[in-house]
């Protein structure tokens, strides 16, 4: 059982992804924008995994990964990006800024799930494919 926290504007992503989680039996937290997203990871108690989309208002899910990679607290968190924007170029920005794995929507969740279990045993780090 992990603390998974999910960020994405789309409720309906949230609950397939949340209904997901439960089966599994992990804790899932959810944030509805890159603000929340923060203020969520600046509590003592943080999540195991944070899955992250990237078009949200506001602040991009580009923009809350790159803010977790600078602080120390947040640094080694395993960030999944989920995200509908699967061009070369955002997939080239989500590996730089430092996602461990990138996912496009429509997603699988059972492929969502197993790259959980991966990051969470450590060993859960994609090659960028361009």
């Amino acid at each position: 059982m992990a603390t998974i926290l999910i960020v994405d504007d789309e409720p309906s992503v949230r609950d397939v992804i949340r209904d997901t989680l439960e089966l599994e039996d992990h804790v899932v937290f959810e944030a509805v924008d890159g603000p929340s997203a923060l203020e969520t990871l600046s509590q003592p108690q943080l999540p195991d995994c944070v899955v992250l989309d990237i078009m949200m208002p506001g602040i991009s899910g580009l923009d809350v990964l790159t803010e977790l990679r600078a602080r120390p607290a947040t640094s080694a968190l395993p960030v999944i990006l989920l995200t509908a924007a699967s061009d070369d170029a955002t997939t080239w920005a989500g590996w730089s800024a430092g996602a461990n794995v990138f996912l496009p929507k429509p997603f699988d969740p059972g492929a969502l799930l197993d790259w959980i279990d991966r990051v969470l045993e450590g060993g859960g780090e994609m090659e960028p494919t361009l």
